[in-house]
C-alpha cells in the first residue's frame, strides 16, 4: 500500500492522471507487474485498474446494480431479496454471482447498512443517490470497486468530503483493504492521518517526494 499526501495543486492529480491514462508521461514509464501501462487493452486496463473519488457516481438503479454496474449481464437467479436481479446496464461479460456482490460489500462495510433497509440490495438509490447518505454512497462506491477484483485499486480523495462518522466508516473500510493485503492500494489524500495504515507514505510537495516512510516515522519528524 502506497499513499501519496500533500496539498492541493503539488502533484496528486498529476499522478492520478498518469495512471488513469489520461495522457503519457514525457519521461519514464509506469509498469503494472512489468508491463507498461500503455500496452494493456482498454478494456483490461479498466479491470485491473480500479478508482474511487471524491464524489461517488451512483445511478437510479438498485444497489445490487450500481455494484455491478459495467461488469456484465448478472445470473437470472434470485437477488438478495427472493426478487429477479434484473439487467444491470453495462458491457456484455461473465455473469456476477450474489455472492461475489456480498463479500465486495461486506469488505467495503456496506453490506450490514443495505441489509438493514427494506428491499436490501434492491433498494433504489434515487438519482445520483439521493436516497443515501455520503458515507453510505462512497461505501457502495467501493463496493463496486472491490467486486470487480482489481490488481490495483486507486483511492482519490476517498474520504474527504465526509462528516466525521462517515469519514470513519469508510476508513474502516479501507484499513480492511489494506491489511488485506490481496491488492496494491494507492492512496491518495491531504491528511497524514488518513493513511496511517499505509506501508509506504510518500509527501508531495511541489511535484516532488520530499518525504517517505511509515506513519509513525513522519509523525516522529514533525
Amino acid at each position: 500500500v502506497v499513499a501519496l499526501v500533500g496539498p492541493s495543486g503539488n502533484g496528486k492529480s498529476t499522478v492520478i492522471g498518469l495512471l488513469k491514462r489520461m495522457y503519457k508521461a514525457k519521461e519514464g514509464r509506469i509498469l503494472l507487474d512489468g508491463v507498461d501501462i500503455w500496452d494493456f487493452p482498454h478494456d483490461m486496463y479498466h479491470r485491473v485498474l480500479s478508482i474511487v473519488g471524491q464524489e461517488p457516481v451512483l445511478y437510479a438503479r438498485t444497489i445490487r446494480e450500481n455494484i455491478i454496474y459495467g461488469l456484465g449481464n448478472p445470473k437470472e437467479t434470485t437477488g438478495a431479496n427472493g426478487s429477479s436481479p434484473g439487467p444491470n446496464g453495462g458491457e456484455a461479460g461473465e455473469p456476477v454471482e450474489d455472492a461475489q456482490v456480498f463479500e465486495a460489500a461486506r469488505k467495503a462495510s456496506a453490506h450490514d447498512f443495505i441489509m438493514a433497509m427494506p428491499e436490501g440490495y434492491d433498494t433504489q438509490v434515487g438519482e445520483r443517490g439521493v436516497q443515501l447518505s455520503g458515507g453510505q454512497k462512497q461505501r457502495i462506491a467501493i463496493a463496486r470497486a472491490l467486486v470487480r477484483r482489481p490488481r490495483v485499486l486507486l483511492l482519490d480523495e476517498a474520504t474527504s468530503a465526509l462528516d466525521a462518522e462517515s469519514e470513519r466508516l469508510v476508513q474502516q473500510a479501507i484499513d480492511v483493504m489494506i491489511t488485506g493485503g490481496s491488492m496494491t492500494v494507492v492512496v491518495i489524500a491531504h491528511r497524514l492521518s488518513t493513511v496511517r495504515s499505509s506501508h509506504k507514505i510518500c509527501v508531495v510537495s511541489e511535484g516532488r517526494v520530499v518525504e517517505e516512510g511509515p506513519h509513525d516515522e513522519l509523525v516522529a519528524k514533525r
